[in-house]
């Protein structure tokens, strides 16, 4: 009986975006800001990407993956890229309130707002979705087998 080969693992830093065509996409300690998974099951090809902010102005970005407003369009620029195509799964998670402040001012909330104006201007329909409260969560994409998980 053959040996099992362990599945690749690919992790999303802070602020990055990863295109993965196999294995595990991860996306760890989604706090305030908001992790997404954007796959295009008929290819198998996902893209993961976390940023912290709304909007970035008027003014284009040094990193596009800070904002909401530009990271969703360059995250479909990247799983095009590699050969991606609509139709997409998309799964959103995050904007927790992790300090006391937070809660009070809702700005998780704000950064879920934006994500998904973002998200309808692109033409995309979040189909899982864990957000607020005060957690900080986990994505995961298995590629191979088309499923997401957020714990």
């Amino acid at each position: 009986m053959p040996e099992a080969v362990p599945m690749s693992e690919i992790s999303v830093a802070l602020l990055h975006c990863e295109v993965a065509d196999s294995g595990l996409l991860k996306i760890d300690r989604i706090g305030a800001g908001v992790g997404i998974i954007i796959y295009d099951k008929v290819h198998h090809i996902g893209a993961g990407f976390h940023f912290l902010a709304l909007h970035s102005g008027d003014s284009k970005p040094l990193n596009p993956f800070m904002y909401a407003n530009t990271a969703i369009p360059q995250a479909l620029v990247e799983i095009k890229g590699k050969g991606g195509s609509a139709p997409f799964s998309v799964a959103l998670a995050g904007g927790g309130a992790m300090l006391k402040i937070q809660a009070e001012q809702s700005s998780g909330k704000q950064i879920i707002e934006a994500a998904k104006e973002a998200l309808n201007k692109a033409g995309l329909q979040v189909t899982l979705e864990e957000t607020g409260g005060n957690n900080i969560r986990c994505m995961a994409l298995d590629v191979d087998a088309g499923k997401i998980k957020i714990t």
